[in-house]
């Protein structure tokens, strides 16, 4: 009877060691699933971080470029009230020198030495004319003067505008900055947090690894995201320090940005003329920036030579804050010293080609054309991810396929769409 009762615990043990493996098992999945929705989470806490910076770069290139207008116009202005003074000095020259002739000369006695009807009109005549001449002198006069008062008001009104824009340019340039400064503050402890959890999943994932070759582990389990589906790229983190003034480094990738602006139309005016778009004769006159320019008929051929550029740099490594119209560039901070692209800068690169100017900003880029809702995403169009497109941003190449330059170490490839966090709009540059 005791030997019955010992057969058969033993495979109520069995039973009972069976079931407490399978519940660890199901533990440490969610463990792991928990650990690398953390790190993507964090992911996008640091792509959010970069592309801030790039928007508050990208604010200031918009005030220099207001405050340099600004500054034009009161150059223009000052050349008109010049202008003006000039004009005074030659009216006022007229007036007293007629003036002065006729201080000389006295007033006319031709009219009392008239000796016939004939001498007398003429002397008329002559008065006449020389009162004419005396009123336009002082109308010139009065005329020049108050063209010139009304120049000096509007002078006065340009500088007040340009001193604006000039105030507006520093603020958002001290603005960038220290929003530079807090992103590389955050940094640090976002690495530290990485750090962190990457420890937590590598051990959880080795104590899964264990736990199915007990008995009861349950080969047959769908072990979901720690099998597939998951991008288990672990965030790499800028520096934590800045290596340079702030403020030098956002000039320098404004002075870039001015060049790569120069570059983009150039390649716009190149590219219209060869698809037959814009006369040859015509090209020197254009503005090379064809942002809503490109006509449907050939808005595919357009698209395919924006993917194609896009593509020839597959390869070329990651640069936060890096790429221009004319290609790769030195980005900022931990970027600085890597030629590369970031993800807008990429998609600033590849539109580039055919003339069509981004801002080196994803949210910028996402309403930079016409929203399209994801599920009628087609080839070419700009995909987004993070609220407002604040993360991250891809072009799309069809068949759930796609192009980026998604993150530190990471070099341009070609991924698989990821849905989770995606902004529910894509963009739509070039029409066909």
């Amino acid at each position: 009877m005791a030997a019955l009762l010992v057969e058969a615990a033993a495979p109520a043990a069995a039973t009972h060691s069976g079931a407490d493996n399978a519940h660890e098992i199901g533990a440490l999945i969610a463990q792991v699933a928990e650990a690398e929705q953390e790190l993507a989470d964090l992911g996008g806490q640091i792509q959010r971080s970069q592309e801030d910076v790039n928007r508050a770069v990208a604010e200031v290139e918009t005030r220099r470029q207001v405050a340099a207008q600004a500054a034009n116009e009161v150059a223009a202005s000052r050349r008109s009230l010049d202008e003006a003074g000039a004009a005074i000095l030659l009216a006022q020259k007229r007036f007293d020198e007629f003036a002065a002739r006729t201080y000389t000369n006295g007033p006319s006695g031709t009219l009392i030495e008239a000796a016939n009807p004939q001498d007398l009109i003429a002397a008329v005549s002559t008065n006449h004319t020389l009162q004419v001449a005396f009123s336009q002198a002082l109308a010139d006069l009065q005329r020049a003067r108050i063209q010139q008062a009304n120049r000096q008001s509007t002078a006065r009104g340009t500088q007040l505008s340009a001193d604006a824009a000039a105030a507006d340019e520093q603020r958002s340039l001290a603005a960038a900055a220290r929003t530079l400064t807090d992103a590389q503050n955050a940094f640090g402890a976002q690495q530290e947090r990485v750090n962190q959890i990457v420890a937590q999943r590598d051990s959880a994932t080795s104590r899964l690894t264990q736990a199915r070759t007990k008995p009861g582990g349950a080969a047959s389990w769908d072990f979901g995201p720690v099998n597939r589906g998951w991008d288990t790229v672990v965030p790499a983190v800028p520096a934590a320090t800045i290596t340079g003034d702030p403020v030098a480094i956002i000039n320098y990738v404004l002075q870039v940005s001015f060049t790569s602006a120069q570059v983009t139309a150039d390649l716009g005016r190149k590219f219209l003329t060869q698809a037959g778009i814009l006369p040859p004769a015509a090209a020197s006159a254009d503005s090379g920036i064809t942002n809503g320019r490109i006509p449907y008929a050939n808005g595919r051929q357009a698209s395919e030579y924006v993917i194609r550029r896009a593509m020839s740099q597959i390869g070329v490594p990651y640069s936060w804050g890096g790429g221009t119209a004319a290609g790769p560039s030195r980005g900022i901070d931990s970027g600085a010293g890597t030629v590369g692209f970031d993800c807008s800068g990429l998609m600033l690169y590849a539109f580039a080609g055919v003339g069509i100017k981004l801002p080196h900003y994803s949210g910028s880029q996402y309403n930079a054309g016409r929203k399209i809702p994801v599920a009628q995403m087609r080839r070419g169009d700009l995909l987004f991810w993070g609220p407002a497109a604040s993360q991250h941003e891809a072009l799309y190449l069809g068949d759930g396929m796609m192009l980026e330059a998604q993150q530190t170490g990471v070099p341009v490839k070609i991924s698989p769409v990821r849905t989770s966090g995606m902004a529910p709009y894509a963009t739509r540059l070039i029409e066909y």
